[in-house]
């Protein structure tokens, strides 16, 4: 009789249990972007209602982004170059090159989101793959407001890596979302995340729909990024830094309505791009030369007296860094003509004193509460 009552007792305690236990899963997408720095993109929002004929409870937050496209058909011509070098990268390791300014200014949160994504970009290239992320975030979604505060870290991470690496012009990084999955019980809470697409076939840019598009796209532009700092690759820092301003001056032109303007696939395919589109092409010619640069966003103020979003570099020479705005110093001119080599350099390595006349920093690069420290330039030229 005893046994039966305890076997009884056990079956009753192990139902409360698993009532009272649960598993939800939580989804959002990147809440903000700066994949174009010159337009500002639209945010929509979409509820999923909660299943009730299963244990799950879904919501989505999912940001839309303009599409970019990209023309696979482009041929493409290099100046100068008769050959291509292989890229010393091997396939599947972590990108190798100068990557990580903003990065190292990140929290451990943030940073065990951007890893998950730098660290596989291999994978990333087919379109669909989904990423786990080997981190404990326990200590921030166990919070009333742990969603909301991940969303936070998240930006941050995508915006940085998003300045970090020039070269993932084939993602749509608002296509991805971050899956939090959170099983409880009477006891614990256990959280579970992921990155995956968001209701999309794949998190490409709209221009690719298969990895044989993407990993050509990308075979493009590297064999041409090779080819073209081979012939750079000699001299001092200055004479490389140089040499790079001024065959992306003649190779490109200052153009606003190709929906490639703002990246480098577009700039070396099209040769048409906004100032997005030559900070960096000119960042990844440099990332490749090994030498410290870094993508910084801002406004400008022209001669006209107009102020708009703004891109350009911070280079560092001899110790010091100095600012490079490439694209002012390939200039529209009107009637056509042809442009002096000072006119070519007022803006090639400048220090503080002049270039922040019409030049504004841009600290806050994710509208969130996170402030990236950018270097303090010289004060006067190199």
């Amino acid at each position: 009789m005893e046994d039966k009552f305890t076997n009884t007792l056990i079956v009753l305690i192990s139902i409360i249990v698993l009532g009272l236990g649960g598993l939800y899963v939580y989804k959002y997408g990147g809440k903000e972007l700066i994949e174009n720095i010159i337009e500002e993109k639209e945010v929509s929002a979409n509820a999923v209602p909660e299943d009730t004929n299963s244990n799950y409870k879904v919501e989505k937050n999912t940001i839309k982004s303009e599409p970019e496209d990209n023309n696979l058909n482009t041929q493409i011509v290099i100046p100068g170059v008769n050959e291509t070098i292989k890229n010393s990268v091997e396939p599947g390791t972590t990108y190798a090159h100068n990557n990580k300014y903003y990065y190292n200014q990140l929290d451990n949160y943030s940073k065990a989101l951007y890893d998950a994504l730098a660290n596989n970009i291999e994978k990333l290239k087919t379109g669909n793959y989904v990423i786990n992320i080997d981190y404990d975030f326990s200590g921030i979604l166990s919070k009333s407001n742990g969603n909301e505060l991940l969303e936070k870290y998240h930006n941050d991470a995508i915006n940085a890596l998003n300045l970090d690496i020039p070269d993932l012009f084939y993602l749509d990084l608002s296509k991805m979302r971050v899956v939090i999955e959170t099983t409880t019980s009477l006891f614990s809470t256990k959280y579970k995340l992921y990155i995956d697409p968001d209701e999309c076939p794949n998190y490409f840019s709209n221009t690719f729909s298969t990895q044989i598009q993407v990993e050509n796209a990308i075979a493009q532009v590297e064999g041409m990024k090779d080819s073209v700092c081979n012939t750079m690759n000699t001299g001092s820092t200055y004479d490389k830094v140089r040499k790079a301003h001024d065959w992306i001056i003649e190779y490109l032109s200052y153009e606003g309505s190709s929906e490639n303007k703002g990246n480098i696939y577009g700039a070396l395919t099209e040769k048409k791009v906004v100032c997005e589109g030559y900070s960096r092409l000119y960042k990844y010619f440099l990332d490749e030369l090994g030498i410290e640069n870094i993508l910084v966003v801002g406004t400008g103020t022209n001669s006209s007296g107009m102020t708009e979003e703004h891109m350009w570099n911070y280079v560092k020479i001899d110790g010091m860094w100095y600012a490079v705005d490439i694209t002012w110093d390939d200039p529209i001119v009107t009637g056509g003509g042809t442009l002096s080599k000072s006119v070519k350099h007022k803006y090639f390595l400048i220090g503080a004193s002049e270039f922040f006349q019409n030049h504004v920093e841009k600290k806050n690069i994710s509208s969130t509460d996170k402030i990236f420290m950018l270097p303090s330039i010289s004060e006067s030229k190199y």
